[in-house]
């Protein structure tokens, strides 16, 4: 087993396996419709997060994240994008950080990466409003 897989730095285990093995990374093709973009970031915690969300019938239909940060940053975009599949916008409004910290375990040193998570998800509802 490598070091990655080890986890050498005891992150919770539902962060280190998002940060491991995330899923739906990257981003849609320019002009891909329906999809809207939600960006957050800390220059203090050099951390950036950017979601997609691919709306069809006012659900989310399919999406993607990058991340560039610490794991439990990682770890919150791939969580949010995962959960997200199939809400509706007042479903994702109701997302908080509190919410965030307790799903991944997220340790008070890293609060800011949850509230990462919850700022880049109302960039994306707002870019939603806007083109409904």
């Amino acid at each position: 087993m490598n070091q990655i897989e080890t986890n050498p730095f005891g992150y919770a285990e539902p962060i280190w396996e998002r940060f491991t093995h995330p899923r739906h990374v990257g981003e849609f093709p320019a002009g891909t419709p329906g999809v809207v973009t939600g960006e957050a970031g800390s220059k203090a915690a050099r951390s950036v997060l950017r979601l997609q969300l691919r709306f069809e019938g006012g659900r989310v239909a399919d999406v993607r994240f990058r991340a560039y940060g610490c794991p439990s940053s990682i770890a919150v975009g791939a969580w949010i994008v995962e959960w997200s599949l199939g809400k509706t916008p007042a479903e994702l409004a109701a997302l908080r950080a509190a919410e965030l910290r307790q799903a991944l375990e997220i340790a008070d040193d890293r609060a800011h990466c949850a509230l990462l998570g919850e700022d880049a998800l109302r960039a994306a509802l707002t870019g939603f409003a806007a083109t409904s």
